[in-house]
C-alpha cells in the first residue's frame, strides 16, 4: 500500500471536517511506520470538496521530517485503473538520510496524478496509477556531501568537501590501484544525464602539484558521479535534475519531478 496516501479514501467518502481530520491523522500515521528514526514527524494535509465523492481530489501535502528510508517508498501501478483525479500532489521533507546521504530539505510539486477510485470506493485502499511532471528542489550540505563521499567510494581514506560561490573544494587522501597520494579538486558540479551529479571542468592537484593526466583520470573516475541518483539512492526515475547551484556550503539541485512506476510490478 502506497504509504503516501493510505487512507485517502476517507477523503472520498466522508466529507464532513471531522472525517477530513480523521484521515490526514490516520493517513499520516501510516506514513510514520514506513520511515525509520525514533524524532521522525509527519502530517498530511488534506484538500477536498464535493467533487471527492465523485473521485476528484483538489489536493493533498504531506510534510515529515527527522527520518530515514533506504530510497523512494511511492510508486504508480499503472495496471489499474485511472478514474481517480489527484490534482496536486505536494511533498515536503526536512532534515532525513536517503540511503547514507543526510538531506538538508526537498519539495516537490507534481499535478494530474491519478488513482484507483473502484479500489478507493470498495477498499477504502489507494493505488497512485498515474503521476503527472512537476518541478522540484533538493538541499545537500557540504559536510553532509562529503560523508557521503567517504561511505560510496572505498578508494578515498580521508575527504572535505568545501562549496561556495558556484565551485566545489574537494580535498583528501586516497589510495588508488596504481598510486596512494593527498589531491585537491576544484571543480563544478553539474548534472550528468538527468540522474546524477558529477565534478565537471576540474583542476586538480596530486601531491601538491599538477602532475599526468592519467593519474589525474584515475582520480576523476573514482570520483565521478559523485551522486548516481537512481543507483546510490533508489529514486528510480522520480528526479530529473536540470540544474546544480553551488553557494555558501549547500549543493541545491533543480529539476522535474514524478512518481515512478513500481519497478518490481508489485499487484
Amino acid at each position: 500500500m502506497n504509504p503516501f496516501f493510505a487512507g485517502l479514501a476517507f477523503g472520498l467518502v466522508f466529507l464532513g471536517g471531522s472525517q477530513v481530520r480523521r484521515f490526514e491523522r490516520d493517513a499520516a500515521k501510516e506514513i510514520r511506520t514506513k520511515l525509520s528514526g525514533p524524532e521522525a514527524r509527519v502530517s498530511v494535509q488534506a484538500d477536498v470538496g464535493p467533487e471527492a465523492i465523485f473521485g476528484d481530489v483538489h489536493g493533498a501535502v504531506i510534510r515529515a521530517s527527522n527520518f530515514s528510508t533506504d530510497g523512494l517508498p511511492l510508486f504508480t501501478e499503472p495496471h489499474r485503473s485511472t478514474r481517480g483525479i489527484l490534482r496536486s500532489l505536494r511533498i515536503e521533507l526536512e532534515s532525513f538520510d536517503l540511503n547514507g546521504l543526510h538531506v538538508l530539505r526537498l519539495s516537490s510539486s507534481i499535478p494530474d496524478c491519478r488513482f484507483d477510485l473502484g479500489l478507493a470506493l470498495r477498499h477504502h485502499k489507494i493505488r497512485l496509477t498515474r503521476s503527472g511532471v512537476g518541478e522540484g528542489e533538493v538541499e545537500i550540505a557540504q559536510d553532509d556531501l562529503a560523508k557521503f563521499i567517504l561511505r560510496k567510494f572505498h578508494e578515498i581514506k580521508r575527504v572535505t568537501v568545501r562549496i561556495d560561490r558556484g565551485k566545489a573544494y574537494v580535498v583528501g587522501y586516497g589510495e588508488f590501484v596504481i598510486f596512494k597520494t593527498d589531491f585537491s579538486v576544484v571543480a563544478d558540479l553539474v548534472p550528468i544525464g538527468g540522474s546524477k551529479i558529477g565534478l565537471a571542468n576540474a583542476t586538480i592537484l596530486l601531491g601538491g602539484r599538477r602532475t599526468d593526466p592519467d593519474s589525474e583520470k584515475i582520480l576523476m573516475d573514482t570520483l565521478n558521479p559523485v551522486v548516481d541518483l537512481d543507483r546510490d539512492l533508489k529514486l528510480y526515475g522520480a528526479v530529473d535534475v536540470k540544474e546544480v547551484i553551488l553557494s555558501d556550503g549547500i549543493l541545491k539541485a533543480r529539476g522535474a519531478t514524478r512518481i515512478p512506476d513500481d519497478p518490481l510490478g508489485r499487484p
